[in-house]
């Protein structure tokens, strides 16, 4: 059996693990454990070259999907705290219901914060927009 150390050790980590923020969980681990619904998220940028597409579950935020596919968006807090990841969606409709940054206004004109925007269609998403918020 084990000791009362090592069981102590188990229980610290199966607790943390359950609070780790999402800085802290491996983009992939989310992707490859998705049974939810997945959408096409067309990400464009003319300035950076970017226009590909990629599937993402409804329950993966996009930013996490986009780097799974090798594609580099901009991101700093991964909690909707900040500006960084900023896009603006041209078609679609993503949940970022978990950002604190944005306000009424912005979401209305299209913003979407991509580290904690989760597709709940197919989409088309501006990336790299964070100067054109301002």
């Amino acid at each position: 059996m084990f000791s009362k150390t090592a069981l102590t050790l188990l229980a610290l980590v199966s607790v943390t693990e359950g609070f780790a923020p999402m800085a802290f969980r491996p983009a992939t681990l989310a992707a490859q454990t998705s049974t939810s619904l997945g959408y096409t998220v067309k990400l464009i940028s003319e300035e950076e070259g970017i226009d590909a597409e990629i599937e993402c579950a409804d329950d993966v935020f996009i930013v996490d999907a986009a780097e799974e596919a090798e594609i580099d968006l901009p991101y700093s807090c991964r909690a909707g705290s900040c500006s960084t990841c900023t896009g603006k969606m041209i078609e679609g409709e993503v949940d970022q219901s978990e950002q604190n940054f944005l306000d009424e206004d912005q979401m209305a004109d299209g913003y979407v914060l991509t580290c904690v925007a989760y597709p709940k269609s197919d989409c088309t998403i501006a990336v790299h927009m964070e100067d054109d918020l301002f």
